[in-house]
């Protein structure tokens, strides 16, 4: 029986070990490769499609998690009733070295608008937007 409780006892002891990441420095910051004239982003929407995508990159701690909203929306018909979604939801992880990315749902509704695009970090209170024109 004490061969059995040792080893166990060290198991156990090794598995305490708690991960805690230092959010001191936490920062955010949001953009895109897309054209940019000094406070707007272009994304030229391609002719004859249904919809289309374009990505918004981020940079932050490793392994951060980002939440995103947008006051922007698309809807769709669907069994008789309209149902409304904003252009970009839920959330992303940035990879080991701090950067993510979020891509963004546009259709032709959506031509002429500016799109703003939020990234959230809730537990620090950090948020950052972005504005992006579709033309």
């Amino acid at each position: 029986m004490n061969k059995l409780i040792i080893p166990l006892i060290i198991l156990m002891v090794g598995c305490e070990k708690e991960l805690h990441q230092d959010t001191s420095s936490t920062f955010l910051e949001i953009y895109s490769d897309l054209e940019y004239d000094g406070n707007v982003y272009i994304f030229n929407y391609p002719n004859n499609t249904t919809n289309s995508y374009f990505k918004v990159n981020y940079n932050s701690l490793p392994t951060q998690r980002v939440y995103w909203d947008s006051p922007d929306e698309f809807y769709v018909i669907m069994w008789q009733d309209t149902v409304w979604t904003p252009v970009v939801n839920y959330s992303t992880y940035s990879d080991d070295d701090g950067i993510g990315h979020q891509m963004v749902y546009v259709n032709p509704t959506l031509i002429g608008d500016t799109l703003n695009i939020i990234g959230t970090i809730y537990e620090e209170g950090l948020t950052k937007e972005i504005l992006i024109k579709i033309q």
